[in-house]
């Protein structure tokens, strides 16, 4: 893997890449305290037929920790502007988490630059009031006590208890990841999450095959989170959108990415010849 720097929207990103510079390139985003080194378990399963590009976000991994608030869209203008600094036509964008949020907003604000997306272990669902409420208390407790036993705290809980104590080294490196953040970078993605809106349109509305991924023992973000959406204000299931492909990783909690990086690399890669097969899908 190869790592790069390049200075867009007003910051220095850091990204990684690998696989094939002459194929399709796909984008993989990585979520809340962590960085590209989140899917450094399922890049290599994908190089043999694509160029992956891993950024890391702002106030994340290597890349510029600014001193405002990192609404999800301003993440969006990041990524496009890393797309256009390597000259990218068009991509399919998948984000982990946080990383969702961004895909969502990405696709939102930069329609013609993707060619298909997946959520994974994410939601197109605004935060609830309770969700509200635990943010500001992490800000709090971030605040009050620093970065580092709040990373503690958090990664355990993004695995499934049997995972933690089966796979100790990864989830090592996974709290390394975190103890990267500074305190400001965490407490602005915290503030820009609760801001978020319903981007459930993003959803029910592509006209490209979707991909969703969650897991049965998730309790980050619930399956059934992952597969709802508003339309009309009604809530809905994403099971109703034929475009819409639902994959639930049986005993796996919020980190697929290493807990079970070969059963998602699968579902990508066949998500992928899915779309070179049937985009578009449907005309709105």
């Amino acid at each position: 893997m190869e790592k790069h720097k390049v200075h867009v929207n007003g910051i220095d990103m850091v990204y990684e890449e690998c696989g094939q510079e002459n194929e399709k390139t796909i984008i993989l985003i990585h979520g809340f305290c962590g960085s590209s080194h989140y899917w450094h378990n399922v890049c290599p399963l994908l190089t043999d037929h694509y160029r992956i590009i891993m950024p890391q976000l702002r106030g994340h991994g290597e890349t510029s920790v600014p001193d405002n608030i990192y609404t999800m869209e301003a993440m969006a203008d990041d990524i496009n502007g890393l797309v256009e600094k390597l000259g990218i036509d068009k991509t399919v964008v998948f984000g982990h988490s946080l990383g969702g949020y961004v895909t969502l907003a990405f696709a939102d604000k930069y329609p013609d630059k993707l060619s298909g997306f997946g959520l994974i272990h994410s939601t197109a669902l605004p935060d609830t009031e309770e969700m509200k409420r635990k943010r500001y208390q992490d800000i709090s407790f971030i605040m009050k006590d620093g970065i580092e036993p709040y990373v503690h705290d958090l990664i355990p809980k993004l695995f499934k208890e049997s995972k933690r104590e089966d796979m100790p080294d990864e989830v090592e490196r996974v709290k390394e990841a975190g103890l990267r953040m500074s305190a400001k970078g965490a407490i602005h993605t915290l503030e820009g999450m609760m801001m978020r809106p319903d981007r459930s349109a993003m959803l029910h509305e592509a006209t490209f095959p979707v991909l969703l991924v969650a897991g049965a023992d998730d309790e980050v973000i619930s399956p059934d989170d992952t597969f709802s959406v508003n339309e009309r204000q009604m809530p809905k299931s994403t099971y109703d959108y034929p475009h819409i492909q639902e994959n639930t990783f049986e005993g796996v909690a919020h980190m697929s990415l290493v807990e079970a990086p070969e059963q998602l690399a699968r579902v990508i890669a066949n998500y992928l010849r899915t779309l070179g097969e049937k985009e578009p899908v449907r005309v709105l």
